[in-house]
């Protein structure tokens, strides 16, 4: 006859903290690894729970092999080369502390990189990718520098430097501000889209759909759009160090004089900022706390630990100003 072990010296699970706690296995999986858009009181119960129960959750992945793995993986795609060249060498010094070294793969498509993600996953302690990870990934998969609104992400705020980039656009007297994300599924350019029209709205400037753009790999076509279209701009806002460069050669074919007739500015600040002419001005991101909350989660999940939303607190860009913003009368 087979016994039922239920017994008080049994190890808590995960559906224990979910019964007592009386939320989803999803919304436990969500607290314990630090991600947003978790209601305040869901959350404190299963803090609570898990303080009760004490349970000692394993993130690291779904197997032995990945809990003790000495690895941490890194998925960069070719859009992000100049980001992974600044914070690599940090991250692996880092990484050396905990006795973790770096696998990199790089890769070029969405296909590739949902492949990478999926075999590191299985290998490392954690895996750290720039762009959007979904809620179904593995829990020992975060995001670098994607806004944390249920996803498993960092807390740059998108929406934020999208609306101080509009708001210093604004005070050089720009009224027709365009804007160009990656594209409308992707969590940060849903952020960007947000603090576009937050400004919008606060200044009682109409909102123009023609004036938002998505690149979707094709930033050329995008910009012919916005060239080619009765709308009437003088400012643009891009996701992307490259998408302001491919702006800037078109402009040019075109006749068209940055900053004398369209002002640029990006919420990137790669080294290619610094390399175009005009030196683009732009909201940059702070490597070092991004870095810092980077190191936070993967302790979190080698250490089998809790991590709580305020030790998480949104990192806020700042305005470097260079040369491809004029003022209009």
């Amino acid at each position: 006859m087979m016994k039922t072990h239920h017994a008080e010296n049994a190890m808590p699970t995960i559906d224990d903290v979910s019964r007592l706690a009386n939320v989803s296995k999803a919304t436990v999986s969500r607290v314990l690894t630090g991600t947003r858009g978790v209601r305040e009181e869901s959350r404190e119960a299963v803090l609570r729970a898990v303080e009760e129960l004490n349970y000692r959750p394993s993130f690291a992945a779904q197997n032995l092999a990945s809990q003790s793995s000495s690895h941490i993986g890194v998925v960069l795609s070719s859009r992000d080369e100049s980001s992974g060249a600044r914070l690599l060498p940090a991250l692996s010094r880092a990484m050396k502390l905990l006795n973790k070294t770096l696998i990199v793969q790089y890769v070029d498509n969405d296909i590739e990189h949902a492949a990478s993600v999926d075999d590191l996953q299985r290998q490392c302690a954690a895996v750290v990718v720039f762009g959007p990870v979904t809620p179904e990934s593995a829990d020992n998969v975060i995001s670098f520098d994607r806004p944390a609104i249920d996803t498993k992400s960092q807390g740059y705020d998108f929406a934020f430097a999208a609306e101080s980039a509009c708001r210093y656009m604004i005070g050089k007297g720009h009224r027709n501000i365009a804007l160009v994300i990656d594209n409308d599924m992707d969590d940060a350019s849903k952020r960007m889209v947000e603090g576009y029209r937050n400004v919008l709205q606060n200044y009682s400037f109409p909102f123009n759909r023609q004036l938002v753009l998505t690149a979707n790999e094709d930033v050329e076509r995008a910009l012919l759009t916005l060239i080619n279209s009765l709308s009437k701009f003088t400012a643009i806002v891009v996701k992307r160090d490259a998408y302001a460069a491919e702006a800037m050669r078109l402009f040019r074919e075109f006749n068209i004089s940055v900053p004398q007739e369209v002002s640029l500015l990006s919420l990137e600040d790669s080294p290619l900022a610094t390399q175009l002419y005009p030196q683009l001005t732009c909201i940059s991101w702070p490597m070092e706390p991004l870095l810092n909350q980077c190191v936070q989660r993967i302790k979190s999940l080698v250490e089998g630990r809790p991590i709580r939303e305020t030790e998480l607190p949104p990192i806020i860009g700042k305005l470097t100003s260079r040369q491809s913003v004029m003022e209009v009368n």
